[in-house]
């Protein structure tokens, strides 16, 4: 993997998990204060970025995943080095 593939590849991988975590926050906050109209329109617009940012991860890099792969003709889900061959550096 290039350096500049490896770049990107990190960088969506941080938008993911921004996106994830303010999901996650979101929604904690919202099971205490279930009628906050502010708190609902964060949530929703954390849950429309997290899933924008999944889609650009695995359209470019795979399924995030097992779940995500769409591929049904072949399992993409391992076609990747994992981690201790040198995957994601």
């Amino acid at each position: 993997m290039t350096n500049s593939n490896s770049d990107t590849r990190q960088s969506l991988l941080m938008q993911v998990t921004r996106a994830g975590f303010a999901l996650d926050d979101a929604q904690l906050f919202l099971d205490t204060h279930p009628c906050d109209p502010g708190a609902m329109a964060y949530f929703q617009q954390m849950s429309g970025a997290y899933k924008e940012a999944v889609k650009a991860y695995s359209a470019q890099f795979g399924p995030l995943i097992a779940a995500l792969n769409s591929d049904t003709a072949y399992w993409s889900w391992i076609s990747d080095p994992w981690p201790w061959e040198g995957g994601m550096n």
